[in-house]
């Protein structure tokens, strides 16, 4: 869709598991948005910056009581709303302390611009306008969307990562967790900080060694399988991943400015061609 790179622009995905406390139903964790908002505030001053936030305890929470999955189908319908509306709740507590800080936010719901998880190009167009010659920044989410016949499914917010991430050719794009990295195994507890991404879709450390996904921690809950599943579609278009604990939500400052961090990159192994 967006062949040109788009180096002042950050896409950064706020985990679920940073900005709720994921085992207190409905709970936002308010110290930890106030950080986020504040270092957004500093990247602000050099970026454009498009904001994704998860589910944490308001969505995932509904998601799980009513058996709702990122396949399509008919739900029960009190899941539905119940997922939705409390994502709209979620979504409306950013927003509130973004306006806080003076970030200029403006919500966008993902339906607006995935339809049958497929990202709607005038759409998603229509985001690069926005911020083109505004001081806005868009926030979106993971949230339970219409599919085709009267389905519906659970869009996450790294799925939406990787659309926008795709479709618009960010500088990089960020993803906070509640873990420092990607860890080569729970027992030895090692980040690997860097992963590049070989022509096969492997995953490969810094000196070529393959990564096998069974001996990884992301295996425990998928969850950060997830993550990785994504981040390979986006940095096989060209953008480089990071993945940084967002309790520590300054070491996003450190990555742009090309200093030391503490987190994991994945990049494209040296040789091989991204861009759409």
């Amino acid at each position: 869709m967006n062949s040109i790179k788009n180096n002042d622009l950050l896409i950064i995905k706020l985990g679920g598991s940073i900005i709720t406390f994921k085992d207190k139903p409905l709970t936002p964790n308010y110290q930890t948005i106030e950080k986020l908002s504040g270092i957004i505030k500093e990247l602000k001053k050099h970026y454009k910056i498009i904001i994704v936030h998860g589910g944490g305890s308001f969505g995932h929470y509904w998601s799980v009581k009513y058996d709702m999955h990122t396949q399509p189908s008919k739900y029960p319908d009190e899941g539905v709303s119940r997922v939705n509306e409390s994502m709209i709740k979620l979504n409306h507590i950013i927003i509130e302390k973004f306006i806080s800080k003076n970030l200029k936010p403006f919500s966008i719901h993902p339906s607006s611009l995935v339809f049958n998880n497929l990202g709607c190009r005038e759409r998603i167009v229509d985001i690069v306008d926005m911020i083109k010659d505004n001081d806005i920044i868009p926030i979106t989410y993971g949230d339970v969307v219409h599919t085709t016949k009267g389905n519906f499914s659970i869009l996450s917010g790294d799925a939406l990562m990787n659309i926008l991430s795709v479709s618009l050719n960010p500088l990089f794009s960020i993803f906070t967790t509640n873990v420092d990295g990607i860890y080569d195994s729970l027992s030895n507890g090692n980040i690997m900080s860097n992963i590049l991404i070989g022509a096969n879709n492997e995953l490969l450390t810094s000196t070529d060694t393959d990564i096998e996904f069974t001996n990884m921690s992301f295996d425990v809950t998928g969850g950060m399988k997830r993550k990785i599943s994504e981040s390979i579609n986006i940095v096989k278009n060209g953008t480089p991943v990071y993945l940084v604990n967002g309790f520590y939500p300054e070491r996003m400052v450190d990555i742009v400015n090309g200093r030391d961090f503490v987190g994991t990159s994945i990049k494209l192994q040296q040789g091989e061609k991204g861009g759409n």
